[in-house]
């Protein structure tokens, strides 16, 4: 799913809003790059993977669901149109940040 998530760590790390996809751990897999990720246990069970090079987040790994979640630009779309949000997710989250007016499904945290 492609969602744009309001949650804390999406606002302080990218300044907003994060535009993310999230995916369950059996359906994601990487063509290259792997073993380029520095892991870090941002808390117990939740591990958050950047670029060794650029420092750049690559994805992170959420208890209790074991989803996968990336930023969406990072996705390289093999075959099928791009994947865009459908949904606001952890809008209770959100700071003082306004309300979204895209029309867009909003959920204060995980949808049903």
């Amino acid at each position: 799913m492609a969602v744009f998530c309001h949650c804390t760590s999406c606002r302080v790390y990218g300044g907003g809003a994060g535009t993310v996809a999230a995916f369950p751990v059996e359906q994601l897999t990487y063509s290259k790059g792997q073993d380029n990720l520095i892991v870090y246990e941002q808390v117990p069970g939740k591990l958050r993977m950047s670029c060794k090079t650029c420092g750049s987040w690559v994805q992170n790994t959420l208890p209790p669901n074991n989803l996968q979640i990336i930023p969406l630009a990072s996705l390289a779309v093999v075959s099928g149109p791009l994947l865009k949000p459908t949904m606001h997710i952890w809008v209770g989250d959100r700071g003082n940040m306004d309300l979204p007016t895209d029309g867009l499904p909003q959920h204060e945290g995980w949808p049903a």
